[in-house]
């Protein structure tokens, strides 16, 4: 029994079809390319682990990233990097060999297949390895991690990495990184950002670009407007390391089997018979199959276990039923299937039609109506131990006592719950709200003008950091965010931006901007402060139906995230 995948680069979609069971997924992602054959300023790629049980068999597309050194005897500048590595440029031809400078290819695993960069397949990944940054003179940033690493150019100018939220923001929109893909450059000469969940900004000029971001999804994980997979895809002991590939390497992954496990499939039941079947990743691993009536053993079958199974019960009431089957195998490890079953309402075949649904409604309708015994005997669970047994009973008969008065405590739930909707209404009438995480960046092609009451003053123009949002899903009248972090042991640092749109006159403009940060030693008595104070809807300064662009003040790490927080009176 095959134990082991291994995947490759090889350009193209690649697949697998997986039996239930625990399996450990590993993914590295491709190094950046470099302007010469020497490795010592490559950026590599990343790598992540995690562990997740599959409950059913499952197909899979694994795409394995492309390294973004590929040296030929020809200049090609129109190859791009497979799965998203930013298109750099070559710079210099030693001996005959041309040596691009392109990010790397992330590695990534998906639920849905197509082209690498097509949307819904983007959207469905999840465990992914970024990619590293091309490099020239500088080393670019590594891949991988929750935020891949930032590369550098002469004149200090750094290109982030992507993170878990977006892309690399460079210094202009050529450069930016995105879902998925690195950010590729326009000029003659640069160096192109990494593939990954996000990729890394690219680097017109000499420099090197940022790294693109790994990805791992689990209950607390980053999911994206239209992300597809569900919780059953959560994975446990995850690894993210940034760099953690080799110089020089293309992507790779590997997908191992830790655990065989047993798994079941009900193909149709009803009140006298069912019929399933029991498999297994390993077959041979299978030792018996068990099924119960309201929890009370009717077999054992250990013979032909994979084979179709159909057996036969008999119900003495019209009350309600559990039939349990179970499956185990030699470690013990087992599955289970719990299905209602009843005398007087019989279950629907998958697949049924509108109508046959409709008289479903009206049989239960009438069977609950002409029968609370059926109710009563449902909670008694005739079966159990008789001190439980008990406490149920008295129970059903509260249950009963109600259902003869007149169903009065029902109608003093319905009040309640049309209240609480009432309120929930109203609350949705007069506000919108919506928060998350995002990051200071720089981009010196975008202009704030310092805060001036009388509009006809000459304004100053300033190029601050700035914090941009796509997708709020309205125009806020109030917007907040705050970043707050310690570099060190003996200093602490706060941040804030407050805006504010058309909730009152300000003079002549519809709003402001301000930008306050405290700074402070742990030695000092009192916080240091400095600020800003911008108007609203002049120059890019902005909070409209595009989005919310606000200036924001260098948190002297740009790796630090703003909580932001966004409010809409209606």
């Amino acid at each position: 029994m095959q134990t082991v995948w291994n995947f490759g680069y090889n350009g193209s979609p690649q697949n697998v079809t997986l039996k239930p069971g625990k399996y450990k997924f590993e993914c590295w992602g491709s190094s950046g390319g470099i302007n010469n054959s020497s490795w010592y300023t490559d950026a590599k790629g990343g790598y992540s682990k995690g562990e997740i049980t599959l409950k059913k068999q499952t197909t899979l597309y694994i795409y394995v990233g492309e390294s973004g050194y590929a040296s030929s005897s020809t200049n090609n500048n129109t190859k791009s990097c497979f799965n998203g590595g930013g298109k750099g440029y070559l710079n210099q031809q030693v001996m005959g060999t041309y040596y691009s400078m392109y990010g790397g290819g992330a590695t990534d695993i998906r639920l849905v297949g197509g082209a690498w960069d097509n949307e819904q397949s983007l959207l469905s990944r999840i465990i992914v390895a970024g990619g590293g940054g091309g490099s020239y003179s500088y080393t670019g940033g590594a891949g991988g991690g929750l935020e891949g690493g930032a590369g550098y150019s002469a004149n200090d100018r750094h290109r982030p990495g992507g993170t878990q939220f977006q892309g690399g923001i460079g210094r202009v929109n050529t450069e930016n990184g995105s879902f998925g893909k690195g950010g590729s450059v326009k000029d003659s000469f640069g160096e192109g950002g990494g593939g990954g969940w996000f990729g890394g900004a690219g680097m017109n000029g000499g420099g090197a670009a940022g790294g693109g971001s790994g990805y791992i999804l689990t209950k607390n994980s980053y999911k994206p407007v239209g992300y597809t997979p569900t919780s059953e895809y959560y994975f446990d002991n995850i690894v993210m390391t940034p760099g953690g590939n080799t110089s020089g390497a293309y992507g790779y992954a590997l997908i191992t089997l830790l655990q065989a496990l047993p798994f079941l499939t009900v193909s149709s039941y009803n009140s006298t018979q069912a019929t399933f079947k029991a498999d297994h990743t390993d077959p041979t691993l299978l030792t018996k199959i068990e099924y119960f009536i309201d929890d009370v053993l009717k077999e054992t079958i250990t013979t032909d276990l994979t084979e179709e199974k159909t057996i036969n019960y008999t119900l003495e009431d019209n009350a309600l039923h559990t039939l349990k089957i179970v499956v185990t195998d030699s470690n013990n490890a087992t599955v289970e299937k719990v299905l209602s079953i009843s005398k007087g309402i019989a279950p629907l075949p998958s697949g049924s039609t509108t109508d046959e649904v409709t008289n479903k409604w009206i049989e239960i309708k009438n069977t609950f109506k002409s029968g609370k015994t059926s109710i009563i005997n449902t909670l008694a669970l005739k079966n159990i131990d008789s001190s439980l047994n008990n406490t149920l009973v008295e129970l059903s008969e509260k249950i009963k006592a109600s259902f003869d008065s007149g169903d009065a405590s029902l109608q003093d739930l319905m009040n309640q719950l049309m209240q609480a909707n009432n309120t929930i209404s109203q609350l949705n009438s007069k506000y919108k709200y919506a928060n998350g995480t995002t990051y200071a960046r720089e981009n010196s092609s975008l202009i704030a003008c310092v805060y001036d009451p009388n509009t006809s003053h000459t304004i100053k123009e300033e190029n601050p950091y700035w914090l941009e949002l796509n997708g709020i899903g309205f125009i806020p009248d109030i917007f907040f965010a705050e970043c707050e972090y310690e570099p060190h042991s003996d200093a602490f640092y706060k941040y804030f931006v407050f805006a504010i749109k058309n909730t009152f006159l300000v003079s002549n403009n519809t709003g402001f901007v301000v930008n306050i940060a405290f700074g402070k030693n742990y030695s000092d008595k009192s916080f240091n402060l400095r600020g800003s104070l911008y108007t609203l809807g002049k120059k890019h300064v902005s909070m409209d139906n595009t989005g919310v662009r606000v200036p924001a003040l260098n948190t002297l790490n740009n790796f630090r995230a703003y909580k932001w927080h966004a409010i809409k009176f209606k």
